[in-house]
């Protein structure tokens, strides 16, 4: 994994981009929408966050965008110190580090763009990436219990 560059998303990016999120988003597990975004909504999606400065980092594998970190700045006047954090890896890339690589390069660059808060939330059922989240700073700050509904089943967000 250490041939995989961490570097800011480009425009070039957007369908791999937009590729990659769908395929998280079809897992059912870790992200709150189950499919990914048409493809004129993922390059407004990216072309915002380049336009306003917001952090978004993608993993790339010899030119495969493998994995993606963003964090949006709230846009509320009395938020707007904050961003909220997603991500996502593709399977065959998750925990081997790579997850914490992107995460550190995205926060850092938020930081430096004068992000004072990064708030994010994980599911109960997702204990890798909270385990993550909390690895590289996050605290639990409050659950939705049963938060998550889908098909039937329920699961608890934990807000950090």
């Amino acid at each position: 994994m250490a041939d995989v560059v961490i570097r800011p998303i480009a425009l070039a990016d957007i369908e791999q981009f937009r590729h990659v999120t769908d395929v998280v988003m079809r897992q059912r597990s870790f992200l709150a929408f189950v499919e990914g975004f048409p493809i004129d909504e993922a390059a407004t999606f990216v072309a915002r966050n380049i336009r306003v400065g917001n952090p978004q980092f993608v993993a790339d594998d010899s030119g495969r965008v493998v994995g993606w970190c963003d964090i949006r700045r709230e846009t509320i006047p009395v938020y707007a110190h904050t961003g909220h954090l997603g991500m996502g890896l593709l399977d065959e890339y998750r925990g081997r580090g790579l997850g914490e690589r992107l995460i550190r390069a995205t926060i850092d660059a938020a930081r430096a763009a004068g992000f004072e808060r990064i708030e994010l939330s994980v599911y109960g059922r997702n204990v890798r990436a909270a385990a993550l989240y909390r690895k590289v700073g996050f605290a639990l700050e409050g659950t939705r219990i049963r938060g998550k509904k889908l098909d039937g089943e329920y699961d608890d967000v934990h807000v950090m």
